[in-house]
């Protein structure tokens, strides 16, 4: 399997307990995988356009950011994705629950446009 397909695959998982810890109340964990999602449909997109992964998740939103005009994203999405990444953070490592419902739409949302520049 090409390591685009193992991305894809990877954030279809990932989508998929997404949206069954959010359907279970489970918020920060629905955040977790939902970012995820994110992660790997993002490393996919790069790959698909013969890109590197940074190996950072700060580096991936820098690249995102500069390449954004060739991957076809919008600013929208990278700026959701990098207020996901903070709220990803506070979520695992913090000790107040954070994360409310209108988040895990934007995640949603983000989610359905990357695979929408994928055309998945």
């Amino acid at each position: 399997m090409s390591e685009y397909l193992v991305f894809v695959e990877r954030a279809r998982r990932a989508e998929k307990a997404f949206k069954i810890l959010w359907k279970n109340g489970l918020y920060e964990d629905a955040l977790s995988r939902g970012y995820y999602a994110i992660i790997h449909l993002c490393f996919a997109i790069l790959i698909k356009n013969d890109l590197t992964i940074p190996k950072t998740h700060a580096g991936l939103i820098a690249k995102l950011w500069q390449c954004r005009k060739d991957l076809k994203l919008d600013e929208k999405t990278i700026k959701s994705i990098s207020r996901i990444q903070s709220l990803r953070e506070s979520s695992d490592y913090g000790v107040v629950p954070t994360i409310t419902e209108d988040d895990l739409k934007v995640v949603e949302e983000v989610i359905r446009n990357l695979k929408e520049v994928l055309g998945c």
